[in-house]
């Protein structure tokens, strides 16, 4: 799911076991949770916090107030997404994409809890180490990442908005487009670089991201 809504008073367990178990656990830590409870003493809160919880919202509460919170989070998984969006690694020698656990939301907050920052710090390593292999795989990806192929193609598009071949593809077309904007190498090389040995296809997927092709990107 995109988010759980849960409420701290349930049979069995409570909403704060579960949104602990939720946070504790590698498969589900990346999904928002709300907490719906009566409780607003200062106590209750802070274990709501604690536990994990994205939002809690106090009863008696309104359908819009509630939307509003639904929406924020879902707003600061949609800012998360545009940091992978299309743009290149690096737009100048002085501007770099800052890594995952240096996005920060409004209240300059880690947009992401600490084991996904280490998760998506390592997808980003081991393709950094593999972009230029042509011969290079998600089942490899997954394999050193010691995770399931289901288990991993749901953490990547649930934290970046991309399955994990548009994810390896968009990032190789990042890297052709800082590569271009040296000056060094023409298009062909660039395609080998990144590891796609046919440069007319390379073309064709850099323009698809880009909305130009290589050589007029490069002389933009």
């Amino acid at each position: 799911p995109d988010l759980i809504i849960c409420d701290v008073m349930m049979p069995g367990m409570s909403g704060f076991e579960l949104t602990r178990k939720l946070k504790d656990d590698f498969e589900t830590c990346h999904i928002p949770v709300i907490l719906l409870t009566a409780y607003i003493s200062d106590e209750h809160v802070s274990e709501g916090v604690d536990a994990g919880a994205d939002a809690y919202v106090t009863k008696p509460f309104s359908m819009k107030f509630l939307m509003l919170q639904i929406n924020k989070l879902l707003e600061k998984r949609e800012k998360l997404h545009q940091h992978y969006a299309a743009a290149p690694l690096s737009m100048s020698d002085e501007t770099e994409r800052p890594a995952p656990c240096e996005v920060t939301d409004a209240d300059n907050k880690p947009m992401m809890l600490e084991k996904d920052c280490r998760f998506l710090q390592q997808v980003e390593d081991i393709l950094d180490n593999h972009l230029a292999d042509p011969e290079f795989t998600v089942d490899d990806f997954a394999r050193m990442l010691n995770t399931g192929r289901t288990l991993f193609f749901k953490k990547i598009k649930s934290l970046t908005g991309y399955s994990p071949n548009e994810f390896v593809r968009m990032r190789r077309m990042q890297k052709a487009a800082e590569l271009l904007k040296t000056y060094k190498y023409n298009v062909s090389e660039v395609s080998y670089m990144v590891g796609i040995n046919d440069p007319f296809y390379f073309s064709k997927c850099f323009k698809a991201q880009y909305g130009t092709s290589p050589s007029k990107y490069m002389n933009s």
